[in-house]
């Protein structure tokens, strides 16, 4: 970023010096061509090595520069550009913009540190949006009495049958119960039960068409009857267009009341990701998010969207395809990517 900075300097004070040093190096000219007393000389010089040490003084103690509004405004404007180009929502440009400026707002800074004060105040603004309250998924687990449910929600193509795969790995002394609840999509089943034999897990299943709740309401009983404290339930994906769909998960959720719905998304979505976080929220409500792709897409963009529109937090993000590819949501990582 350009800076332009308004510096507090005496500039008339020194102007004044900078005339008195020109007329002794003249004098000092005279000297060699007029040959002028050499103790006025001497006094001369005295006065000549006075003042340039004054200037240096004086220059030295300038070390301040207070940012004006203009650069401020500057800042503001490529700060935007900057969120739009790495995916963020306009919504949390916006945002995070005003939270910057309110930092930079009448901010004294050393000379030559005004880069380090714009990116601390905006890492600052990009964390209090991304630092929602943790949650401790083996806390909840072993505290609820019965099967712990949760579901899977997301669009169609997202990666939530893989990561709720991973998940289940990683929860996998729970011996979770695997829902295959997404009845809509072509293979979907045969693509869940090929996991639970790799994984040695029991999927519960019901035919193609079938009632996605009912999937799921079998999955609880078989868990509470098996001993098992976890049941992890696929869904069809939705899309913004298929609205029957979504008045399903609606009734998915309202006969199931799981624990909790993660819902998946994809890092590559882009500025797509505040819709899919709104639509979802407000048709079943969200309560932990799983960001996949992450390790072919490291903007950050979505999980600074997401993490804004829903005020819940990011769990883990999928970093490959490999069971064990699911690593927590590290805020300081994706704002060490954006900032740089």
């Amino acid at each position: 970023m350009q800076e332009i900075i308004e510096e507090a300097k005496p500039a008339d004070f020194e102007k004044q010096i900078d005339r008195k040093i020109e007329e002794l190096e003249e004098l000092k000219e005279k000297v060699r061509e007029e040959r002028i007393p050499a103790e006025i000389v001497e006094s001369r010089i005295e006065t000549d090595q006075v003042l340039k040490e004054e200037k240096r003084s004086l220059l030295g103690k300038i070390t301040e520069k207070r940012l004006s509004e203009s650069e401020i405004e500057r800042i503001l404007k490529e700060l935007n550009i900057a969120l739009l180009e790495n995916d963020v929502a306009v919504e949390v440009a916006e945002r995070i913009s005003d939270d910057v400026k309110r930092e930079l707002a009448g901010a004294i800074v050393k000379r030559g540190k005004v880069e380090d004060v714009i990116k601390e105040a905006l890492m600052h603004a990009m964390l209090d949006v991304m630092r929602q309250e943790k949650i401790d998924l083996a806390d909840k687990i072993e505290k609820k009495d019965g099967p712990f449910t949760i579901i899977f929600v997301g669009f169609n193509g997202v990666g939530k049958t893989t990561n709720l795969c991973k998940l289940a790995y990683k929860l996998k002394e729970y011996k979770p119960i695997l829902a295959a609840a997404d009845t809509f999509r072509a293979a979907s089943i045969e693509q869940l039960e090929e996991h639970g034999k790799r994984l040695g897990l029991r999927v519960v299943k019901h035919t193609y068409g079938a009632d996605s709740a009912a999937v799921i309401f079998d999955a609880k009983k078989h868990a509470a009857a098996s001993g098992s404290k976890l049941v992890l339930a696929d869904t069809a994906g939705r899309s913004h267009s298929n609205m029957n769909l979504m008045d399903e998960l609606k009734k998915v959720v309202r006969v199931n009341n799981p624990d909790m719905k993660i819902l998946v998304l994809d890092s590559v979505t882009g500025n797509d990701i505040y819709d899919q976080c709104k639509l979802f929220n407000d048709a079943v409500g969200v309560d932990a998010i799983i960001l996949t792709k992450a390790d072919v897409y490291e903007r950050g963009g979505a999980a600074l969207s997401a993490a804004y529109t829903l005020k819940k937090p990011i769990l883990y993000v999928g970093i490959g395809q490999n069971y064990d590819d699911l690593k927590e949501f590290n805020p300081e990582e994706i704002v060490k990517n954006l900032v740089g």
